[in-house]
């Protein structure tokens, strides 16, 4: 049953519109006394603080709560403070899985998105859980995606006790850290609250958001609006030095794998990054002999498209303040992609310093780029440089803005690229998204003429409906010339037009159904080559899934899939598919379990034809927490491939494993390892860290890496100290 019409009412008049239409800020209170930042929410500072009031946000909207929630919020003129008594009748069943910074394992959380620049737009999210362990992240384009940036890392503290009748947690924020500008000793911003029962998948938040949008609690723009008196902006400066010590030994291996003598090397280097608020909104990075050693190492994967691979960014530089340098294309493409930088066939480039510019400026958002690599073996010593500007419009959800980027090596070859982009909100929750970008080179070394001026150009354009419950629908067509080519980003489209659309309709049920969401979806694809428009590729996946109570997951798809194949297709394994039009249909089934349980298991199958064969995919996620000092999870998947009329075959397996011990909040040790059979190919990370502070980090890294014939053997142990100083 949809909710009915009383309760949508309900919800709009709790959770007003914000901007020239939203009611009075709420004053926040300013402590009255000391407090003790030690998860007890005892001191009198606290009791003179009113609760906010809280309403249950998920399962079923506006519904009683099982538990009692109580969240206070304040300040004391330098810092924001959260105070949580987090009630339970079941104190025992409260999931506390993880100790580790910036890792959920299906706990229970309470957590504070602030919007400090009151732009509707972007905003900080903080949460913590009952260990003590924190996890932050940045929200941008109003939650547009559903989804936050987790990568990025404040500096902050927490702290949680487990109590005999729940827990309860206290956060203290440094204004520093929010970067506010404040106007005659106050400011106005935008904030929410929430508290998460990972048994129950109920989630009680405030101000009152109905769920009518992805993880509409975290929208900035349904924030509620705030007012903080008698504060001063901030600036921080942070200064992180580093010091690494490592020994490595390389085993080469002949084409027949015969080992050839050790190669051994001993490694040290020092560095430092520094951090400084330029104005209290705006960061100034710079960093001189850059290292990334504590970088987990990048997952395989199994290429079974015409298209590249994308492998995401995982170096902590290049991910803070990474929304601000968004530019993003169709499906991975986008105009920057930070793993251009310091990489090479995804072998590291030494970094030899540079700076980053980032933040706000009224309604600017700005970020500049620049930094030196060294030479390698592949690549001569080069030059990155971007820039990214962004302006909101008087609407806070329309903006547009542009994009520079250069790459210029000493050999004198270069690259340069520029893009234009701008998001309107038209209507309601209506959105029309423009995008142009084009690509600039050195000349060809075998003198060929320059590219026209289309053919290096990519366009973009796309008309959404943004909403969880109800209809959602998205349109969008592309187009990139085949010499489309930015030096520093990923473009796995070049050479083709394509035609994206999608629709999908959800309804968010009462609390007697026999699930609490269900959805149905309809995605489709078409692409042509752009220099004779032959059609290669199109695609339809219908698609049904079902929320359950519990908060697991069903999804049930079936795709239908048209190819043109028209040179041979060389695959995943050197797998070849001949030329020839092919049409056939694929079915699958996926199960996702709550992130609320102890022992779980993602489980997603998927068969049918596949060209002129048929082919098999299945994967497997385990994940098991039995305490908060030990986690342990896997991956596996496989990917079959029959083609009988060719006698032709590929069985591809690809085993991750994932070990975490925590000792405490500051002590932790991970242990990755991977194999994939395709390349033959054995990695082992194991990283012992102890986190003193923020920035402040021992880190002791061990890496293997067991190649197949005509590799190497090549393993490292590293040691790194980072000691942040901070004023």
């Amino acid at each position: 049953m949809r909710k009915s019409l009383p309760a949508v009412a309900a919800a709009l008049a709790l959770c007003p519109a914000r901007g020239a239409r939203a009611e009075a800020p709420m004053h926040l209170p300013r402590l009255t006394g000391p407090v003790v930042l030690d998860g007890v929410v005892d001191e009198a500072a606290w009791r003179a603080v009113a609760p906010v009031p809280a309403v249950v946000y998920e399962p079923v909207f506006g519904s009683a709560p099982s538990q009692r929630t109580e969240i206070r919020l304040a300040h004391d003129g330098g810092h924001l403070y959260l105070a949580a008594r987090l009630l339970d009748v079941e104190p025992a069943e409260v999931r506390a899985g993880s100790l580790y910074r910036d890792e959920y394992a299906g706990d229970d959380t309470v957590g504070l998105i602030v919007d400090p620049f009151n732009d509707d737009t972007t905003a900080l999210w903080f949460y913590t859980m009952p260990t003590g362990a924190r996890v932050d992240g940045t929200v941008s384009s109003d939650m547009a995606s559903g989804e936050a940036d987790w990568s990025w890392n404040g500096h902050w503290e927490a702290a949680a006790r487990r109590t005999s009748d729940g827990w309860s947690a206290e956060m203290r924020i440094p204004f520093s850290t929010l970067g506010f500008e404040s106007e005659e000793g106050s400011v106005r911003m935008g904030m929410s609250v929430y508290r998460w029962l990972a048994r129950r998948s109920e989630r009680h938040v405030w101000p009152a958001v109905p769920p009518s949008w992805p993880r509409a609690y975290a929208k900035p723009s349904k924030l509620r609006d705030v007012a903080l008196e008698g504060v001063a902006s901030r600036r921080a400066l942070i200064v992180t030095p580093y010091v690494l010590l490592g020994y490595s030994v390389r085993t080469p291996l002949d084409a027949e794998g015969r080992r050839g003598p050790d190669e051994e090397a001993a490694a040290y280097s020092a560095g430092v990054d520094a951090k400084y608020g330029f104005t209290s909104n705006l960061t100034l990075d710079v960093t001189v002999n850059t290292d990334f050693a504590q970088v987990e190492a990048d997952d395989e994967q199994i290429n079974l498209t015409r298209f590249p691979l994308f492998f995401p960014e995982k170096r902590q530089f290049f991910l803070e303040r990474a929304g601000i340098f968004e530019f993003e294309l169709s499906g991975d493409g986008r105009l920057f992609h930070s793993r251009r930088i310091g990489l090479a066939d995804g072998e590291p480039v030494a970094i030899l310093g540079g700076a980053r510019l980032a933040g706000r400026a009224g309604r600017w958002e700005i970020g500049a780029l620049d930094l030196q690599t060294a030479p390698s073996d592949a690549l001569p010593s080069e030059n990155f440089g971007v820039l990214r500007l962004r302006r909101q419009l008087d609407d806070p959800l329309s903006a547009v803005g542009g994009m520079l980027t250069s790459r210029v090596g000493t050999d004198g070859r270069y690259n340069a690229a520029y893009g234009a982009d701008g998001t309107l909100h038209v209507v309601g929750d209506e959105f029309l998204t423009l995008k142009w970008a084009q690509s600039l080179r050195s000349p060809r070394p075998d003198g060929a003429a320059p590219a026209r001026w289309l053919d290096s150009g990519r366009a973009l354009a796309a008309w959404e409906r943004r909403r969880a419950e109800g209809l959602s629908y998205r349109a969008e067509l592309d187009w990139a010339g085949a010499d489309f080519d930015p030096g520093v980003g990923f473009e796995p489209y070049q050479g083709y037009r394509w035609a994206d659309l999608g629709a999908k309709y959800e309804w968010l049920l009462d609390g007697g159904a026999l699930v609490s969401a269900a959805w149905i979806s309809a995605d489709g694809q078409a692409y042509q080559r752009s220099r004779d428009g032959l059609l290669e590729s199109a695609e339809v996946s219908p698609l049904v899934g079902v929320t359950l109570p519990s908060g697991d997951e069903i999804e049930v798809v079936s795709r239908h899939r048209h190819e043109e194949v028209h040179e041979p297709l060389v695959l995943a394994g050197g797998l070849e598919v001949p030329v020839g039009r092919y049409a056939f249909h694929q079915a699958g089934a996926g199960f996702y379990m709550s992130d609320g349980r102890r022992l779980r298991c993602d489980v997603f199958i998927e068969a049918g034809g596949f060209y002129d064969g048929y082919s098999l995919s299945a994967s497997l996620s385990p994940a098991w927490n039995p305490s908060p000092h030990l986690g342990l999870s896997g991956e596996y998947q496989l990917d079959a491939i029959r083609f009988p009329g060719r006698d032709a075959s590929l069985d591809a397996h690809i085993a991750r494993l994932r070990l975490k011990l925590a000792f405490d909040i500051h002590a932790s040790l991970s242990a990755f390892l991977q194999y994939s059979s395709l390349t033959e190919r054995t990695s082992i990370n194991v990283r012992l860290r102890h986190h003193v502070r923020e920035g402040t980090d021992l880190w002791l890294v061990y890496d293997e890496r067991l190649g197949g014939a005509a590799a190497a053997h090549e393993r490292a142990l590293l040691l790194k100290y980072t000691h942040a100083l901070v004023r």
